[in-house]
């Protein structure tokens, strides 16, 4: 089994892939774009939304604007930087409407983000299996000649370069670029729906009028 797995590794081959498929996918998109791209990666191992955390800010954010205000209030922001965004907003400006274009607006910003980040895995799924037929054709680059003591070595090595070159491009593609681009959208939208529900919480929470204190209601109801 050790022998079987060693035999699968070429560090040429793999390099040829992954360093060409770098290179063509930010050659496409372009470097911002691609670090853009890798950071949301890597929030994919993050802990994510916390929507017990937002929520309970939210809460705290409605209390505060109830007891002080919109223009005195200085509740503590939500850890989302969209809903912080939002609250702010609202304190700012204390009316529903400009709290309504700043969630359109992110929420725009973030589908771009994320649109754009997926469709960077996908054109790198696109561009790794390209780059192991590359790797394929410069391993036949190598083939040794029909004479000399070590001929048939340096033909057995090249023709396994070119296996292999094929095989990290389809595994690249299959295994890590396009399922990161479907978990990039998959978590975006859960996320984004996530935060629109807390969002139109915290706007009913807003518009809809305060209580009574219940001193006051039992004095209105002893005077009845």
């Amino acid at each position: 089994m050790p022998d079987n797995v060693s035999s699968l590794i070429d560090p040429g081959a793999f390099m040829i892939v992954v360093a060409g498929t770098v290179l063509a996918c930010a050659a496409r998109c372009g470097w911002r774009d691609f670090g853009a791209a890798l950071r949301e990666a890597g929030g994919l191992m993050g802990s994510g939304f916390d929507e017990d955390a937002n929520r309970k800010a939210l809460a705290r954010a409605v209390s505060a604007i109830r007891r002080d205000g919109s223009h005195r209030a200085n509740p503590m922001l939500p850890p989302d930087r969209a809903l912080g965004l939002m609250v702010e907003t609202y304190l700012r400006h204390g009316s529903l409407e400009s709290l309504d274009r700043s969630r359109r607006a992110e929420r725009a910003l973030d589908e771009a983000r994320r649109v754009t980040a997926a469709q960077v895995f996908a054109w790198a799924g696109e561009l790794a299996p390209i780059f192991g037929l590359i790797g394929t054709l410069y391993a036949f680059t190598q083939l040794a000649p029909a004479s000399g003591e070590h001929a048939i070595a340096a033909t057995m090595a090249a023709i396994a370069t070119s296996v292999l070159s094929t095989l990290y491009g389809a595994l690249l593609a299959h295994l890590a670029c396009y399922p990161l681009a479907s978990a990039i959208e998959r978590r975006g939208l859960a996320r984004e729906q996530q935060r629109e529900a807390l969002a139109r919480w915290f706007a009913e929470q807003i518009a809809a009028p305060a209580l009574p204190p219940r001193d006051n209601r039992a004095q209105l109801r002893g005077v009845a």
